[in-house]
């Protein structure tokens, strides 16, 4: 990510603290991190780039300071726009339009598994035996070949040249183009993101965020059961919450207290909370059982004593009775529900 690429998810009214992009585009799936990714709308991006270095964004950072487009608090490790930074974000900059549902589908196994079942088609429809595959793992390998096997025959190339199609059209002309330009084929060997990004004079993190755009569609479009990709893209949409945080949500919505619940699952009772804040954070609303967990009482207790921006609440600010009766977790399980539009009396605000 170069400085251009973070200067677009900065804000000039909220401080945004560098280690917790840092850490969502890493994936590191801390409380912390998912709560604060939701505050400055960035969850999208959780687990975008896996193998980014740590504090790999100092640099890009320092150079947005330099050119005064951004102030840093360093000791608080935040980051806010100048107004030069904000008339310089408003430059064109690509909006992806499928990020929605991002957090939804395993993007790094549909991109495998797209980019080879198209490598093994074309190949195939040019009657090609000798060809050096696509390096995928082992999973992916896995699950092309009985596809492949299954599929094969003379309408798999122009059933999966229409789909592909199809799901380009409804893209930006951009970035079906560098979508197209990324597929490898016959006597097509695709271009790298680097390449890419330099034919199209965009950064590389750029040239990532059409793919995943490109991607996401092709898996969107995919859904339906007569798509030549079905059987090998729907397994990838998933709950983003954890398997074991659903299944604590699970035992809670049973009607276990918290305390029963850690000891039913043998973990600890700080584990049982942090699995129902993550829960609370990548579900949607009318899955969490807010009135069983936050009851209108608790709520109407904290809204007594907070107002005024979420981001500057601390629990530490709280009154002391307020501390004694409700530790933490119902604070932060308030802050998320408020957060995300809803009053007091149970309605959106917004």
């Amino acid at each position: 990510m170069e400085a251009v690429d973070l200067l677009q998810v900065l804000d000039q009214k909220q401080p945004r603290r560098l280690r917790v992009i840092e850490n969502l585009l890493r994936g590191r799936r801390t409380v912390s991190t998912l709560y604060w990714g939701q505050r400055y709308h960035l969850l999208p991006l959780l687990d975008a780039d896996k193998h980014l270095d740590r504090r790999a964004l100092t640099a890009p950072a320092q150079q947005l300071v330099a050119n005064g487009l951004v102030t840093l608090d360093s000791e608080e490790d935040q980051l806010l726009l100048t107004s030069s930074g904000q008339q310089r974000q408003s430059a064109a900059y690509y909006q992806p339009q499928t990020s929605d549902d991002w957090l939804n589908l395993d993007l790094g196994a549909a991109r495998q598994r797209i980019l080879l079942a198209v490598q093994v088609t074309s190949q195939y429809a040019h009657s090609t035996n000798r060809y050096y595959p696509l390096a995928t793992d082992l999973a992916t390998r896995r699950v092309i070949r009985p596809w492949f096997h299954r599929m094969k025959g003379p309408q798999l190339a122009e059933m999966l040249a229409a789909a592909m199609i199809h799901s380009l059209q409804q893209l930006p002309v951009q970035t079906a183009e560098v979508m197209t330009d990324l597929l490898t084929g016959y006597e097509h060997p695709g271009l790298t993101i680097d390449q890419v990004a330099s034919e199209q004079q965009q950064t590389a993190w750029e040239i990532q965020l059409r793919q995943r755009d490109g991607m996401t569609q092709i898996a969107r479009d995919a859904r339906q059961s007569d798509h030549p990709l079905h059987s090998l893209l729907q397994p990838l949409w998933r709950s983003p919450v954890t398997r074991s945080a659903q299944a604590t949500l699970y035992a809670v919505e049973r009607g276990g207290s918290l305390e029963h619940v850690a000891v039913q699952r043998h973990v600890k009772a700080n584990t049982v909370k942090e699995h129902l804040l993550e829960a609370a954070i990548l579900s949607p609303m009318a899955v969490f059982p807010y009135d069983q967990i936050l009851p209108e009482h608790v709520r109407a207790d904290f809204a007594s004593a907070l107002n005024g921006d979420i981001d500057s609440w601390q629990f530490a600010q709280l009154p002391e009775a307020l501390r004694t009766r409700y530790d933490f977790f119902y604070f932060r399980l308030y802050a998320i529900w408020r957060g995300r539009g809803m009053t007091n009396d149970g309605v959106t605000d917004n």
